[in-house]
């Protein structure tokens, strides 16, 4: 028997040392800064599956050169966004359908990294940050929250467990976009578990390149929670028509007070307007996680229903992580290396990882995907795929991919 069981520890261990993923630390490069961190890379630390639709990541910041939506430098947290960019060299896009836990008084603008108190936005503890292939965690200590995240191809997840006696509740800001902001958003509240919506993203909104790059994008939601709302609303901020989007109009003082100022309009069943927010509020004495799950979709609503439903079926967070980081196993494995250290394996294997986040699908599910003509496709033999804006990848990242995919 104690033969057996020393084999079988082993064997146990063996398989431990045998994943690679072991060796990814998605913190590298995951800066916005020239420091000692590994910086200036742009990268996010959050939950991603080899070239999926949904990165649900921390954002720690909106506007300027700040591609990746976060840099570890940052002390404070706006909240988790579904979509997220990686690695780009111009002031970026995407970070939309920001999620952020909360307790206490309402607030309906994020604040600033000088002052995080106020607003939405919270510090967030270093020590017990954690991040690897497909999961990422850290606990808001404004909210005393602790926060995980992970992904699958065209849907993610969120766990937030709350401390005890406190009145939970789950915000989502409908315009927040990295580079500015959307300029239309929709919600509708199907049940007391579902809402489903839409953000037009258009360069008058900024976005890429400061809306120099001309993206114009519309992202579908379909989220359900793990609790039934016991109350809900939107908040929708006056934004005069004829001002700006750009960032630098987004967050100037005199748009953020317009934010702060928002209207609340609770029990509301469907909302649209120009700078919109929602909010949830759940049983504080269930004394147990509260979970929010989300499909994506460029294309429609329908579609980022069908991704979530047939992705996600359950509440099982520690299911879908583990289905991420198999997927994440299986496409780090096309290369082997030998020798080394630890921290050769490490640079190694991270940079692989890097290098099969895009180009990412823009495909649903059941095949549909957003043509350079702005109406939907079906792609039937293919996986229709965005974001190639790396600089120079036909000399590296193209030759790497046909080689090993």
């Amino acid at each position: 028997m104690r033969n057996a069981l020393i084999l079988l520890l082993l064997i146990l261990c063996s398989r431990c040392q045998a994943q690679v993923t072991g060796y990814v630390d998605p913190f590298i490069g995951a800066s916005t800064a020239h420091n000692d961190v590994g910086g200036l890379g742009k990268t996010f630390p959050g939950a991603a599956t080899p070239f999926g639709l949904v990165q649900v990541s921390p954002n720690t910041v909106t506007g300027g050169d700040n591609g990746n939506g976060y840099s570890y430098e940052h002390t404070s947290i706006e909240g988790f966004a579904f979509t997220q960019m990686s690695g780009v060299g111009w002031y970026g896009d995407l970070g939309n359908f920001l999620v952020t836990p909360a307790t206490g008084p309402l607030q309906t603008f994020a604040g600033t990294l000088q002052d995080p108190r106020k607003g939405y936005r919270s510090l967030y503890s270093k020590q017990d940050e954690r991040a690897s292939a497909g999961y990422y965690a850290c606990t808001l200590l404004k909210y005393q929250v602790r926060a995980e995240a992970t992904a699958a191809p065209h849907s993610g997840i969120l766990r937030f467990t709350f401390p005890a006696g406190s009145e939970p509740r789950i915000q989502i800001d409908l315009a927040r976009r990295v580079g500015g902001t959307s300029v239309r958003q929709y919600i509708q509240v199907v049940d007391d578990h579902t809402i489903q919506g839409w953000m037009k993203c258009t360069p008058e909104g900024g976005g890429w390149g400061d809306g120099g790059g001309n993206a114009n994008y519309t992202v579908y939601f379909y989220a359900q929670f793990s609790q039934p709302m016991k109350r809900h609303g939107v908040w929708s901020a006056d934004i005069p028509s004829g001002w700006n989007r750009y960032w630098e109009d987004v967050e100037s003082v005199r748009y953020q007070k317009r934010v702060a100022a928002a209207r609340i309009i609770p029990d509301t069943a469907a909302f649209e307007g120009n700078h919109l927010g929602f909010y949830a509020g759940f049983d504080g004495q269930a004394q147990k996680p509260i979970l929010i799950k989300a499909g994506i979709s460029f294309v429609s609503t329908d579609g980022a229903r069908k991704n979530l439903l047939s992705e996600i079926t359950d509440w099982n967070f520690d299911a879908v992580h583990e289905r991420a980081r198999a997927l994440w196993e299986t496409a780090l494995r096309k290369i082997t290396v030998e020798g080394g250290s630890r921290a050769d394996n490490r640079i190694f294997y991270t940079a692989l990882y890097h290098t099969q986040i895009d180009p990412r699908s823009c495909t649903d599910l059941d095949g549909e995907y957003p043509g350079g003509d702005g109406k939907p496709h079906i792609a039937t033999n293919f996986t229709k795929r965005t974001i190639f804006s790396g600089w120079d990848v036909f000399r590296s990242q193209f030759p790497l991919q046909t080689l090993i995919n």
